[in-house]
């Protein structure tokens, strides 16, 4: 559906402007919030929430929630001052409404291929204090961030607590130690605060997000190992840490779409007797999420599925599809209100497609999906589909 007149256009944007609604705008591949300060018959006046990264080629893509239901467009935009842009106001607006729609059974003939959108608000680091988190902000917010750069500030923002830092990425089919093996399950922090004092008798903290040896001796019992080898399993960590002159020790997951796909490791020796505290750890997980969108956007990731259009769509509509995915790896990453960029090949058609996923049923491989932004042309051919006018 398309917003064409102003009356309509001026109702939206006053609506927004008064609720502080944000637009989300995409700058050359850099989704970037605002809020609308003014609007005329012609232009947009809107101030962004972080400023920009790089120089604008005049095009821009923007999307909004107004009254439930997704609207987006195309225009051209210009830096005015600091932070503040102005939109060319749009000849229309494209308008996904929120409805139930008839699906058509497609599967053996409708596939697709599919991209995992990194969305993430770093908005804490923009006005930083300290001049690296203003970096790493920076580096990760550009398309091709440099890694090296946002590495570099990581380690020297971690090193005021800890001597010694390591980043690992788990790889495929690997052995996993004790210590992996915990983060990866729990994607929780992993903290030994003394490994001479630490036991499976002291909680020792409460922050939710970090987890001691008394909490992973719990979690053990809980998914059903033996008491007595947790215990052991555990005592023999704590000694072996001591063995090799190791005080306290931190696993920091890296987490991409609900799962951790490596970590930060903090190293503290016995000569350096100084423990790294949990609030330390949270904050390192800060820095940890800035690194995996870097390294998405580096390409380091591979989040895309079904080359050559091999997903099946087993029912599709106007208002969205559902698709089998049966790949481990992808499954792994997509959780509920992940955004896809997809490619939906259709028998005389290929469709491109962006939207967000709304229902999952593990049992069945199967995700539901509700389009956020597709052609006017495009809903019409899948409408045609469902009401067997272009045959399947």
């Amino acid at each position: 559906m398309l917003v064409t007149s102003f009356l309509e256009k001026s109702l939206i944007f006053q609506n927004l402007m008064k609720s502080a609604e944000p637009l989300h705008i995409d700058i050359q591949g850099i989704e970037y919030r605002g809020t609308i300060e003014s609007f005329s018959e012609n232009n947009l006046i809107v101030h962004m929430s972080s400023p920009f990264i790089g120089d604008m080629d005049g095009t821009v893509k923007v999307n909004f929630k107004f009254h439930n239901n997704y609207h987006y467009f195309e225009t051209t935009g210009q830096q005015i001052e600091g932070s503040r842009l102005s939109l060319l106001v749009p000849e229309r607006i494209n308008k996904n409404i929120l409805r139930r729609y008839e699906r058509v059974y497609t599967l053996g003939k409708v596939f697709l291929k599919l991209k995992i959108m990194i969305q993430s608000d770093k908005s804490s680091f923009r006005s930083s204090g300290l001049l690296d988190e203003r970096v790493i902000y920076r580096e990760a917010k550009s398309p091709r961030p440099a890694v090296d750069k946002i590495l570099t500030g990581i380690r020297h923002l971690v090193s005021e607590f800890a001597q010694i830092i390591q980043i690992k990425v788990f790889k495929p089919d690997q052995k996993f130690t004790l210590e992996e093996q915990l983060l990866r399950e729990t994607k929780k922090i992993f903290l030994i605060y003394d490994s001479y004092a630490d036991s499976i008798k002291e909680r020792r903290f409460s922050e939710n997000g970090v987890m001691t040896v008394r909490r992973a001796y719990e979690y053990m019992i809980e998914r059903g190992d033996p008491r007595k080898a947790a215990e052991g399993k555990l005592l023999d960590l704590l000694q072996l840490k001591r063995n090799r002159k190791i005080f306290s020790e931190c696993f920091i997951p890296l987490m991409l779409e609900g799962e951790a796909v490596g970590y930060i490791r903090l190293i503290n020796d016995v000569a350096y007797h100084r423990s790294i505290k949990p609030s330390m750890a949270l904050r390192t997980l800060e820095y940890g999420r800035i690194l995996v969108e870097a390294l998405v956007k580096y390409d380091y990731f591979r989040l895309d599925s079904g080359e050559a259009h091999q997903i099946p769509v087993v029912n599709l509509s106007a208002g969205g599809l559902l698709f089998r995915l049966e790949d481990p790896r992808i499954r792994g990453f997509i959780i509920l209100h992940t955004v896809l960029q997809m490619s939906i090949r259709c028998p005389g058609r290929i469709i491109q497609a962006r939207g967000v996923v709304y229902r999952i049923d593990k049992e069945a491989s199967e995700y539901g999906l509700k389009f956020q932004e597709i052609n006017e042309e495009d809903i019409n051919y899948i409408d045609n589909m469902v009401k067997n006018r272009i045959p399947l």
